[in-house]
Formats: structure tokens, sequence, C-alpha cells
């Protein structure tokens, strides 16, 4: 078997490279503003609060893995 020339290879990873590329990962501040809401984690005390308050009740439900790994 003949190995493959990649056409369009990756640039070498160096320790300068890597502090780049993980900084260019990392969720800026702007990015999070999810983390000031004031998320309500029991659906009981959700739906008492939104009942006093005569307000809509919002259900993030999901199932499966949280990476879509099914």
């Amino acid at each position: 078997m003949v190995a493959q020339e990649t056409v369009n290879p990756p640039p070498a990873l160096t320790a300068e490279s890597f502090e780049a590329l993980f900084e260019a990962c990392r969720p800026r501040a702007d990015e999070e503003r999810w983390t000031e809401v004031p998320w309500i984690g029991h659906l009981w005390e959700g739906r008492q609060q939104a009942a006093a308050l005569e307000k809509p009740l919002f259900i993030w439900a999901m199932n499966g893995h949280p990476l879509g790994c099914v």
C-alpha cells in the first residue's frame, strides 16, 4: 500500500500555534451571556413562578447524547 500525499497538510503544531488555537477556541465573555439568565432548574418551581407572573413557561428539554452522538 502506497502512502498518499496530503493535498493540503495542516501546519505544524508548535507551542506558539497551540496557544493561538487554544485562545481562538476559548469562549469569550460575550458568548457566555446565557449564563446571566436566571434559569430555574425545577419544573414545578418554574411553573409556579410563571403562573404567579402570568408569563409563559419555556422548557428546554433534550433526549440523547449531548454531543449528538447517537
